[in-house]
């Protein structure tokens, strides 16, 4: 059972991003019922046969007798929640996952499984964040589901333009997943490379990147700390500075010099460069949390809601277990009058307790 359910959730997958709707190459005789009363099992067997090849009919009778069979099954559920979204009947696939997602007593893989059902719906649905809550649930409770890692990597990439956490979603999924599985293989070979381009593209575009000059900033940085050190501030800034327009991509000149910013300028064009510092730091380095809850602090402080909102979105798109990431990505949500999604990170901010 345990291995039908592997390929009943590889199935969802396939059949939820391809589309819905009976596959013209599907093969009856694979699918037909056995001439006498077929037991838990083979329908079981049989409804996961009609969500691979996507015969949304096959899939929903075959579900249906294996719930007036077995009522309280999860599994069962599942299917026909899977069979449910295959007819697009969107609020009757809700259902059956919610009702599995509920059950508390479960094992908390089958609720992970719930929980991508959930989001798939929502996916399908074009309501990202609501997909993402469920797919981040699916993953805290199983962090080897695959289909789960493959749809925030889906929303990272095209929804949130989060190009690294994309890419980190798509390299756990293909390490999870069989490598003969048609959407492992695609992403192997087309979207990882692609995602890594783009990151590439991205740093080559930075102002200044064209002419940078390391050593230079090696050096004036070094400057810049022994200023800094004898509470010289307005040189070291200057040092700081220079050495930042010397070298762009250098993680430790752009530290440097947004924390000392951060400490000493309080006027709004000094606050836009810090911000401009911490926006480099986090862009080489996007999945330290310190830097992302510095300048996202920054930003709260400033009044500056939407800005300290995006920070925040993007670092616990890399951690989304940090709570401390999480409460202060809700705090930046209610200042910015988002009070349906700060409740949303609030709901999911409980199950992480405290």
């Amino acid at each position: 059972m345990k291995r039908l359910f592997q390929l009943c959730s590889l199935a969802l997958l396939a059949a939820c991003v391809a589309g819905c709707g009976k596959d013209p190459a599907t093969n009856a005789d694979t699918l037909a019922a056995p001439a006498e009363k077929p037991d838990f099992d083979t329908l079981m067997r049989t409804a996961v046969a009609g969500i691979a090849q996507k015969d949304a009919d096959a899939a929903t009778s075959a579900a249906t007798k294996a719930l007036e069979l077995q009522p309280e099954s999860a599994e069962a559920h599942l299917l026909a929640g899977q069979a449910a979204c295959l007819r697009k009947d969107y609020d009757e696939a809700r259902a059956q996952f919610s009702s599995v997602v509920k059950a508390k007593s479960l094992s908390d893989a089958l609720r992970a499984k719930a929980y991508v059902g959930l989001g798939t719906v929502d996916f399908v649905q074009h309501d990202a964040d609501a997909a993402r809550f469920s797919f981040l649930q699916a993953r805290r409770l199983d962090s080897r589901n695959e289909a789960a890692w493959y749809y925030l990597g889906m929303i990272y990439r095209d929804t949130c333009r989060f190009t690294e956490a994309a890419l980190e979603q798509f390299q756990i999924f293909a390490r999870l997943s069989r490598p003969d599985e048609p959407h492992a293989a695609s992403v192997m070979r087309k979207v990882i490379p692609d995602l890594r381009a783009a990151i590439q593209r991205a740093a080559a575009e930075i102002p200044g990147v064209a002419t940078r000059n390391p050593e230079t900033a090696a050096k004036l940085l070094a400057e810049a700390q022994a200023l800094e050190e004898k509470k010289r501030l307005p040189q070291a800034k200057k040092k700081y500075a220079a050495a930042f327009e010397a070298d762009p991509l250098s993680y430790p000149v752009a530290l440097g010099y947004a924390r000392l910013l951060k400490r000493t300028e309080t006027s709004a064009e000094g606050v836009d460069k810090a911000l401009l510092a911490y926006r480099a730091v986090i862009d080489q380095r996007p999945a330290v949390q310190k830097n992302s809850l510095e300048a996202a602090r920054l930003a709260y402080a400033n009044r500056r809601w939407a800005t300290a909102v995006r920070i925040m979105d993007r670092a616990v798109a890399h951690d989304p277990l940090n709570k401390e990431s999480i409460d202060v990505l809700i705090g930046a949500l209610m200042k910015a009058g988002n009070d349906k999604l700060a409740k949303a990170w609030g709901e999911y901010r409980k199950d992480l307790g405290r």
